[in-house]
């Protein structure tokens, strides 16, 4: 049986996601951020995932369509600071990619998210690329990066095999810990 596993988000799951955002304060986030995780878990405005370990949800994030462009937003992409450095991000990132590639109605071309100075060189990594950055661009004083995703260059078999090579490093990561 699997420990890792990518499954969407319940509001059972509330306490577990607001204790994974706790735990990534203050490198990650601002303080004044939990109110808005909270509003967003309340009145989610999209799809949203957990990454679960033996169960127990230990990463969060999710995506919202934007109507009037062609493009998806990801949201609250975070794991749990003792599982950092286990793959759950990436293998988070590449469920929700793929996600959006094959159930986005109406279908849409580019995937955008904001974030932090420390967090922006993983998306780099992982294909995004930077189309602004905002010194000071959250009110939490924090450099605020712009990148986007287009998935016209890939296919949605391409993000699966991401999504399912990421599962399987991740799988290989915790049964290291």
């Amino acid at each position: 049986m699997s420990r890792v596993a990518v499954r969407r988000y319940t509001a059972a799951d509330r306490a577990a996601v607001l204790a994974i955002f706790d735990s990534n304060l203050p490198e990650y986030f601002g303080a004044g951020d939990r109110a808005w995780l909270e509003e967003t878990l309340d009145e989610p405005d999209g799809p949203a995932f957990v990454v679960t370990v033996d169960g127990d949800p230990a990463a969060f994030g999710g995506y919202e369509l934007w109507d009037h462009y062609n493009k998806a937003l990801l949201y609250w992409g975070m794991a749990g600071r003792a599982w950092h450095g286990a793959g759950l991000g990436r293998l988070l990132l590449f469920a929700r990619l793929f996600d959006i590639a094959c159930h986005a109605a109406p279908p849409t071309r580019y995937v955008t998210v904001d974030t932090s100075d420390l967090v922006a060189p993983f998306f780099r990594r992982h294909g995004f690329a930077i189309t602004r950055v905002w010194p000071e661009g959250y009110r939490s004083g924090m450099t605020m990066h712009e990148l986007h995703y287009d998935l016209a260059a890939t296919t949605p078999a391409a993000l699966a095999e991401e999504r399912d090579a990421a599962l399987a490093a991740a799988e290989a990561a915790v049964a290291r810990r």
